[in-house]
């Protein structure tokens, strides 16, 4: 990615983030919140005040937080961290698209067996229930199940190497991860297994592929998948620009339904802003940087045009409605 094409990322950003609605956990204060910004530097934030200006301020590339809840003073570090863990979620990850290859919507869409296949084994070994189901931003789903040793009361454990307490819930969870992988190796159980996991924040912005993190709503279906996918982009898919490819592309199917592609090496091509956005965060196209759509132009004169609906507030109506404590 060229100076101009970063530049343009990091203003696309800013933009986003100043008004979109982020689907936070809830309570927010207990999940601690971890940026990557725009140096690719990692940084925790403050998760009960002022987040929106810290947002705003580093325009991260990817915002996650904490998957358990943790009432501390300074951020999780692993057994050195002080205070106290108030259960959470179990969390499964399943990755389905290539490193370094662009979006298949059928791929994602493909995933809805595998969650079925999730649900089944949870039930018939009595592990728990699914109760949040999301696009990971790229690669693939993110499942979060509510365990049976974890408490609707918040009973807490102190995190230290002596607690009792802490070691069985860990032990146990490890346990469940590992069941699951062997019985369905696709779902990663040293994911699973990690009690220091963080997750992507669903509404937040993917940096490497410019693609929304998104909950799914059930039943679980590819059809069903397939159709709420087409709302994970924020960007234009009706106005296009020209890039030039910078790496062979393979044939492949955006949230758009539409197909692109196969591409060579520098070939100049018109795509919808969405899907330009895409391959040139992944690095497979740079935008044409000659002629009267000069990028340098693009986002002072006109950015509304590079946004879906004239701006980034998306679905600013849309009221989260899942937190793992209430």
């Amino acid at each position: 990615m060229n100076t101009s094409s970063r530049e343009l990322r990091i203003r696309l950003l800013r933009r986003y983030y100043k008004t979109a609605v982020i689907e936070w956990t809830r309570p927010r204060n207990l999940h601690w919140i971890k940026i990557v910004d725009t140096f690719e530097n990692w940084r925790w934030m403050q998760p009960d005040q002022g987040i929106r200006n810290q947002i705003y301020s580093h325009s991260p590339l990817h915002i996650y937080q904490t998957v358990l809840r943790f009432k501390t003073e300074k951020p999780p570090c692993g057994h050195k961290t002080i205070g106290q863990v108030l259960g959470g979620p179990l969390f499964f990850d399943a990755d389905v698209i290539e490193p370094n290859t662009p979006l298949s919507i059928w791929k994602i869409g493909e995933c809805a067996p595998l969650i079925n296949e999730l649900d089944d084994i949870l039930k018939d070994k009595g592990f728990g229930e699914i109760i949040r189901v999301s696009f990971s931003g790229f690669r693939g789903v993110h499942v979060f199940v509510q365990s049976n040793n974890d408490s609707s009361e918040l009973v807490s454990f102190e995190i230290n190497n002596k607690s009792r307490d802490w070691k069985n819930f860990g032990l146990e969870r490890r346990y469940i991860a590992r069941c699951v992988g062997n019985l369905q190796p696709l779902w990663d159980w040293r994911v699973s297994n990690d009690l220091w996991r963080i997750a992507r924040v669903p509404r937040s912005i993917h940096g490497g592929s410019a693609l929304q993190v998104m909950n799914f709503s059930p039943p679980y279906t590819t059809k069903r998948i397939v159709q709420q996918m087409m709302n994970a982009t924020p960007f234009s898919l009706s106005k296009e620009i020209r890039v030039r490819i910078t790496h062979s592309t393979p044939l492949f199917t955006y949230v758009d339904g539409e197909s692109y592609g196969p591409f060579r090496k520098d070939w100049v091509t018109r795509l919808p802003i969405a899907v330009a956005l895409h391959l040139n965060w992944l690095g497979f196209a740079k935008f044409r940087e000659s002629g009267p759509r000069n990028i340098g132009n693009w986002f002072e004169q006109g950015w509304q045009m590079l946004f879906r609906y004239g701006g980034s507030r998306y679905d600013m109506d849309l009221k989260p409605t899942w937190g793992v404590a209430k």
